[in-house]
This record gives C-alpha cells, structure tokens and sequence, in this order.
C-alpha cells in the first residue's frame, strides 16, 4: 500500500498557522486576567480613593482606616483569585498570590528602614511626619505600579502602560502637588485603577 505523500508546509502557511496559535494564546492569556483582573483593579481602586482621601483630608485617623482597607482587600483578593466558580483556572494562581505577598514583605522591610520604627516615635521626629507620610505613600503606590510592570511584561502589555502611567502621575504629584498630594493620588491613581478595571470587563471578552 502506497503511503500517503506529504507536501511540505508553506512559508504563508507556517506564518498564518503561528498568527492563530498566537491568537488563541492571546485570547486565553486575556480569559484568565480578566476573569479576575477587572474585579481587583476595581476594588483596589475604590480602596486607593477611599484610603488617600481620608488621608488628605482625616489624616489623624486615615493610618487606622488604612489598616481596615488593606485587610478587606488582601482578603477579597485571596477569594477572588481562588474562587471556585471561575470560568477559566490559572494553573499560576498560587504563585502569582505568593510574588505580592513576598513583594509587599519586601517593601514592608524597606519602609522600617527608610523610616525604623524607634525614630519615628521620637518627639523631635514629628515635624518631619508630612513629609515622610507622602514618602511612604510614594514608596508604596510604586511599589504596586512595579508589580503592574511586571505583569505586563509576561502578560499583556496594558498593565504595563497602566504601571507606567500611574508611577508617573505619582512621581509628578509628590514633586509638584505636595499640599494635595493624597487627593490626587486618589484620583489619578484610585480613578486610573478603577477606569482600567471596567474596561478590561466590558472589552477583553
């Protein structure tokens, strides 16, 4: 019995074959961000608005109601990522889960040595608190903005322009709007998060 003759593969065809494998890596890449991607942009982004205003504008309890933010969002982020009616499993949940937290570990060591907890409970450190209440606010928007780049480099590049956008509306805010530096910080950062989050739900279906 003669066998079957292969004919070769075109170079239009290999390219048009790599063009769909792309497609459909893209467009699963794209399933699972936004499976819960959009959600936690949203709620960090309501957190952000909440937290920065009542630093601008309570700030002798904002340090309180931030602790309370951040517990509500680290715990409704830990649900939505592992929740178990998502549509589409991301086989790296649990590592992706584990990079912030050892991110934040990280970014918590360099806040006690910017600023070590014996110093700034010091009398003589309290007119300096403004200045350093923005630094760390400074430290710690970037520090969230830097995982964005990241994950925008492994996975679409939205988040890396979304990072990129936000370090600089920060950065510029610290140095140029210092009075209402939180205020804006809420608005161009809060705002940016939320924006993005409504649009990867209504656009990457």
């Amino acid at each position: 019995m003669d066998s079957e003759q292969l004919h070769p593969i075109s170079a239009e065809e290999a390219r048009s074959s790599l063009a769909e494998i792309d497609r459909i890596g893209c467009h699963i890449r794209r399933t699972i961000a936004a499976g819960r991607s959009a959600y936690l942009l949203i709620l960090w982004g309501s957190i952000w608005i909440i937290g920065f205003l009542a630093e601008q504008f309570f700030r002798a309890s904002g340090s309180r109601l931030w602790l309370g933010l951040d517990a509500i969002g680290i715990a409704a982020s830990f649900l939505t990522r592992w929740r178990r009616n998502a549509p589409v499993k991301d086989p790296n949940n649990t590592r992706i889960g584990l990079s912030w937290m050892v991110l934040f570990l990280y970014a918590a060591l360099w806040c006690s040595l910017i600023a070590p907890w014996e110093i700034a409970h010091n009398p003589g450190w309290l007119a300096y608190a403004p200045f350093m209440e923005r630094k760390m606010a400074l430290l710690w928007v970037t520090v969230c903005m830097f995982a964005y780049v990241l994950i925008g480099l492994w996975l679409d590049r939205f988040f890396l322009w979304l990072g990129g956008l936000v370090t600089l509306a920060a950065v510029l805010g610290y140095f140029f709007i210092a009075h209402y530096f939180f205020l804006w910080i809420a608005i161009a950062g809060g705002g940016s998060l939320i924006v993005s989050g409504l649009f990867i739900r209504n656009s990457w279906r």
